[in-house]
């Protein structure tokens, strides 16, 4: 009976992970400054965002031609995003928009989904590379 080699196995394991199990899904704030991004319509790259143990996220963006700076909360719901800018409530009434997020192709890029109250709905695809990028 052959000897088993446990560092074989692990190696084999290894090798059979596709890209997409190899790379996390999105994070929160992945998924918060692609959403106000979007919202806005603001360049996704001027935007900064910083994790919050109770898991909300702050996000700034600096105006380029005068750098003022314009702050942003955004929490995760499901695939829903519920926002607010600073100083402001929380975009989560009847009377809000609702914006929704998918994790698209295998991870390969993630859309967003404005669903206006008054009117159809619309959506961007983001590549992960783009919002990944800094």
């Amino acid at each position: 009976m052959p000897c088993f080699r446990p560092w074989l196995a692990v190696a084999i394991s290894i090798a059979n992970l596709s890209p997409a199990c190899a790379e996390p899904a999105f994070d929160a704030r992945a998924i918060c400054r692609t959403a106000i991004a979007a919202i806005t319509g603001r360049d996704l790259k001027l935007f900064q965002a910083t994790a919050a143990p109770d898991g909300v996220v702050a996000l700034t963006y600096a105006r380029p031609f005068d750098n003022f700076v314009w702050a942003y909360h955004c929490r995760l719901e499901g695939n829903r995003v519920i926002w607010a800018d600073e100083p402001g409530r929380w975009r989560q009434e009847a009377r809000d928009d609702k914006i929704f997020f998918e994790i698209v192709d295998a991870g390969a890029q993630l859309r967003i989904i404005k669903n206006p109250v008054n009117g159809s709905a619309t959506q961007e695809l983001f590549d992960r590379e783009k919002i990944l990028e800094r």
